[in-house]
């Protein structure tokens, strides 16, 4: 007996591949090296720079393809684009993956995936979409192993003591933050706080002073203050009035063994920048899981590099920009509210080592000098702070 057949939509799909491969319309790439995943531009049609010929460009041609341009459709890009939309969400051969999607930005975009044959299957489409991105879901959760990452902390919640202050032997010291605010390039808040976590939010009430706990709290607060006299008037200014409630809720700031996260609970948008992420516009996205803003483990590796061989300094800070779009070779002065945040621990060791490396030199000097070409040396016993380094030994000799 019949069950049911895969409906057959192989126009669709050699006709996308096609047009991907083309060039012609901009914004329709590929999304991924092994051209699994493709991007289609998605600007709402009522939006003020939306481009019909180039924004709608994808759509037209396929209602075009389609034989269904008619007269009344000529001019209207949003019933093209509802066209395809339902086309590839019906389609067993085409799955939409929100995880890549980029849809609060300039020039927002969908991500689709070519579905292979052999994880196709009878149930509807529709269903089969969501099954896939509850699995996907799961794996993104799988990945994420370590304790920490499934359980960032919320003030409703007890203490959890995996997520406690940490201090690796490569990282002694508590885990600090040097929050700096700057709105239209001016400093406004200067802020460090001794915590694993920190909050940064815009508070209505002046009755929180800076880094204080609110009753029923755990983590200290670097509240957004209101603008002041000194940043004027106009345009700009009134923009970051009307940003400064969507900042409400703010983010969160976490410290873990594996780095810092950040978790996005306001309705404004935050993009950041870091010195361990990839080129291009990084979004934290609105209650998803929390997002890697800084590596201990590549900044283990870049200091070790630079204690070694006299490499790059590793950066110690990362940038948040509330409210609008930032990459990494935009100026910060010109965008509302910039947020620095400084890791003195992080500061702390790149100074220890460079303190190593100078007396690594030092000695080598001394040794040049001495008529035996070589000194040696009895340290005393090396703290356990220092253990992770091999620059030191309990008995050196430096030889030329």
């Amino acid at each position: 007996m019949v069950v049911g057949k895969v409906r057959s939509t192989r126009k669709l799909r050699a006709w996308m591949v096609e047009q991907v491969n083309s060039g012609k319309y901009p914004g329709v790439v590929w999304d991924d090296e092994d051209k699994t995943m493709f991007r289609i531009p998605w600007k709402h049609a009522g939006k003020q720079d939306f481009r019909k010929d180039e924004d709608a460009a994808i759509f037209k041609a396929w209602a075009q393809y389609k034989g269904k341009l008619t007269d009344e459709e000529l001019n209207n890009p949003a019933s093209w684009k509802t066209r395809l939309r339902c086309a590839l969400n019906k389609s067993p051969e085409f799955s939409e993956v929100n995880e890549r999607a980029q849809l609060d930005i300039s020039e927002p975009y969908k991500v689709y995936r070519l579905v292979p044959v052999n994880e196709q299957s009878l149930m509807p489409p529709e269903k089969k979409i969501r099954e896939r991105s509850g699995r996907k879901q799961k794996r993104r959760s799988a990945d994420q192993s370590e304790p920490e990452l499934k359980h960032i902390k919320t003030e409703d919640s007890g203490p959890n003591p995996s997520l406690n202050p940490v201090s690796l032997s490569f990282f002694p010291g508590t885990d600090s933050f040097r929050v700096v605010v700057q709105y239209l390039g001016q400093e406004v808040v200067r802020q460090q706080v001794c915590s694993s976590d920190v909050r940064i939010q815009y508070l209505r009430s002046p009755l929180c002073p800076p880094s204080s706990v609110p009753q029923g709290a755990q983590f200290p607060r670097v509240p957004l203050p209101d603008p002041g006299l000194s940043l004027g008037h106009g345009e700009e200014l009134a923009a970051l009035h009307t940003l400064l409630p969507f900042m409400e809720k703010g983010i969160l700031l976490t410290s873990t063994k594996r780095g810092v996260y950040g978790k996005r609970f306001c309705q404004g948008r935050v993009f950041w920048t870091g010195p361990h992420s990839e080129q291009g516009l990084h979004k934290m996205e609105r209650n998803t899981e929390p997002v890697l803003l800084f590596c201990k483990e590549t900044f283990k590796q870049q200091l070790e590099l630079f204690c070694a061989n006299g490499g790059e300094r590793p950066q110690c800070s990362f940038t948040l920009c509330f409210g609008e779009e930032l990459s990494e070779a935009e100026d910060t002065s010109k965008k509302l509210i910039i947020v620095q945040i400084g890791l003195p621990w992080a500061e702390q060791q790149v100074e220890n080592f460079e303190s190593i490396v100078r007396s690594i030199n030092f000695l080598q000097t001394l040794a040049d000098q001495s008529p035996m070409r070589e000194i040696t040396l009895d340290l005393d016993p090396i703290p356990d702070s220092l253990n992770s380094c091999s620059c030191l030994v309990e008995k050196s000799t430096v030889r030329t």
